[in-house]
C-alpha cells in the first residue's frame, strides 16, 4: 500500500442486519483535506469512527501511512494511530484548564517544550492568555478554537473532524471554517471532515466524497463534483436542480428546448440545470433556449431569484446575475451546453 495518510480498501461495517458502510474505498493523501458529505444515516460518521478506531469493521482494510491499522482480524487502538480529533460538541475536559486540555495528547516533550507548544497554538487560535481558564468560562467559539488547538497539539498526520462547525452561528461558522483550513494547511496535516453541509465541503475540501445509504457515490474535486456530478442524487446534495428529459443520438442532445451537441453516449437522459446556469442573455457558446414566465422575483445579494412557469419548467427556479431586476413576465432564457448535467435513465 502507498503512504497515503488514510486509505479505505473495500471497507464495510454492519450493525446487526443493517449494512451501514458498504465496500467503501477511498484515500486521503498527505496534506489533503477530504470531506465526507451526505444525508443523515448515510454512513459518513461511521466511516470517520472506523478511521479513528472507535468502530469495528466487518470487511476490508484500513491503512495509515503505509501500515494496516484495521482488518477483520485486528484493529489498532485510537491512541496508537497518530491522529487528532475535532468533535461536534468540542469534548473538552471540564476539569482541566485550557492549557492542560491542549497539552493532553502531547507526548515525548519536556515540560518547557510542551508549554511553548501550547502557548504557540493558543496564539494561533487567538486564545493567548487563556491558559488558566476552564472550558465552562469560554464561549462556544472559544471552546471550538481550544478544541482545534488540542487536535493539532500532538502534530498528527491526520485530523478527523465530525460536523465540527454545526453548533456555531453562521458568522462564527465561517470564521472557524477558514481558521481550521488555514491551520491544517500550515501544519501539513491531512484532514477527513464529516459534514452534511455542502458549503462546508465546497469551501474546505480538496476532494469531496459523497455517501448515501452506505455507498460511495462519487469522489472528486469540488469543481468536478458540482459541475459534473455522476448521479442526480449527487447533484441535488449541492442545491436545487431543474430537470427535463432528452435523447442523445450521434452526439446531439434533443429535448423540448431544441438540440445541441454534447459529449455523451447515445441514450435517454435526465437533463439537469442549476438555477445559476440560466441567463437572460444569449452567450457565444452553443446551448439550449426556451421561453418561460418569470414570477416572484426577489433580490439575493448580487443575484435575482425567480420562479419559472411554462411548458416543461413547472417548479423551476433561476438565479440571475445582472445589475437590475428582471421584469415579471415572459422571457427568453438561455443555458450553455457546458452547464448541462446529463444523467443516464
Amino acid at each position: 500500500m502507498s503512504d497515503a495518510a488514510l486509505r479505505f480498501v473495500d471497507v464495510s461495517c454492519q450493525f446487526g442486519h443493517e449494512q451501514v458502510v458498504n465496500k467503501v474505498s477511498f484515500d486521503v493523501q498527505p496534506s489533503e483535506i477530504v470531506c465526507l458529505l451526505g444525508p443523515s444515516g448515510c454512513g459518513k460518521t461511521t466511516s470517520l469512527r472506523l478511521a479513528g478506531g472507535m468502530e469495528t469493521l466487518s470487511g476490508g482494510e484500513i491503512w495509515m501511512a503505509g501500515q494496516c491499522v484495521a482488518n477483520q482480524q485486528m484493529a489498532r487502538p485510537p491512541e496508537t494511530r497518530g491522529i487528532g480529533f475535532l468533535f461536534q460538541d468540542f469534548a473538552l475536559f471540564p476539569h482541566l484548564s485550557i492549557a492542560d486540555n491542549v497539552s493532553f495528547g502531547i507526548r515525548n516533550l519536556a515540560d518547557s517544550e510542551k508549554r511553548a507548544r501550547v502557548s504557540m497554538l493558543l496564539g494561533k487560535v487567538d486564545l493567548a492568555g487563556f491558559e488558566d481558564k476552564f472550558p465552562d468560562t469560554l464561549s462556544g467559539g472559544e471552546q471550538q478554537r481550544a478544541a482545534l488547538a488540542r487536535a493539532l497539539a500532538p502534530r498528527p498526520k491526520l485530523v478527523l473532524m465530525d460536523e465540527p462547525f454545526s453548533n456555531l452561528d453562521p458568522q462564527l461558522r465561517d470564521q472557524m471554517r477558514d481558521l481550521t483550513l488555514h491551520l491544517l494547511k500550515q501544519s501539513k496535516a491531512a484532514g477527513l471532515i464529516v459534514t452534511h453541509d455542502a458549503a462546508d465541503a465546497l469551501r474546505m475540501a480538496d476532494r469531496i466524497a459523497v455517501l448515501n445509504k452506505g455507498d460511495l457515490l462519487q469522489i472528486a474535486t469540488p469543481q468536478e463534483i458540482y459541475f459534473q456530478p455522476a448521479q442526480y442524487d449527487v447533484a441535488t446534495m449541492f442545491g436545487p436542480v431543474n430537470t427535463l428529459h432528452g435523447q442523445v443520438e450521434a452526439g446531439v442532445l434533443s429535448c423540448g428546448f431544441g438540440t445541441c451537441a454534447v459529449d455523451a453516449a447515445d441514450g435517454t437522459y435526465q437533463i439537469g440545470m442549476r438555477p445559476e446556469s440560466l441567463s437572460l442573455q444569449k452567450g457565444d457558446e452553443p446551448g439550449l433556449s426556451f421561453t418561460a414566465e418569470l414570477n416572484h422575483i426577489r433580490a439575493f445579494g448580487s443575484e435575482w431569484l425567480a420562479d419559472l412557469s411554462g411548458a416543461d419548467v413547472a417548479g423551476w427556479h433561476a438565479r440571475l446575475r445582472q445589475a437590475h431586476a428582471p421584469q415579471v413576465g415572459a422571457h427568453k432564457i438561455y443555458v450553455s451546453a457546458r452547464h448541462l448535467m446529463l444523467f443516464r435513465v
